[in-house]
């Protein structure tokens, strides 16, 4: 099981005509045969701010109302926001305490304006956290979506690889 931290940048920032970010990322979550969960904290706070968001706010509100059936995808972590104002700041520290699995996903790792990231990574109170932009992130949750075996011409592609440039007619 992975676990993910959602920045309110990836929700605020995808375009009407990005509408795949939604699908290939968000939606990911909520398909129950996955290995991923989104963090979030015990009091909801995080919940909030994502209802916050004007732009995307029907789809964000779908999206939030299918995390929300039994079992749950979301993954409750123990961590407190108090004296925390800036959400780019509680973002990092959710991400932080989610143990083992310090992976946020932002809409461009050029919005990140409080934090340095260099290749892909921010240090945040001694804490390596990955930072996948849309693409990235896009790529990571749908590369273990590939069930199954590939059958072209009678050659056989297992393990979720691929056949090119064949020559057997």
């Amino acid at each position: 099981m992975s676990v993910y931290t959602i920045s309110p940048d990836l929700l605020r920032n995808i375009e009407k005509e990005e509408g795949v970010y939604f699908t290939d990322i968000l939606f990911v979550f909520t398909q129950r045969n996955n290995h991923f969960k989104v963090s979030r904290d015990k009091k909801g706070h995080v919940i909030d701010a994502y209802l916050k968001i004007v732009p995307n706010a029907d789809i964000i509100k779908t999206w939030l109302d299918l995390m929300s059936f039994k079992p749950s995808t979301f993954e409750h972590i123990d961590v407190s926001f108090k004296d925390i104002d800036c959400e780019e700041t509680k973002f990092f520290k959710l991400c932080k305490e989610t143990k083992d699995q310090n992976k946020i996903i932002y809409y461009s790792a050029q919005n990140i304006k409080k934090y340095n990231c260099t290749d892909h990574l921010v240090y945040f109170e001694e804490t390596a956290i990955t930072v996948l932009d849309r693409d990235l992130a896009k790529q990571e949750l749908n590369q273990s979506n590939k069930n199954g075996d590939t059958y072209i011409n009678s050659q056989v592609a297992k393990g979720n690889s691929n056949i090119n440039k064949s020559t057997n007619n």
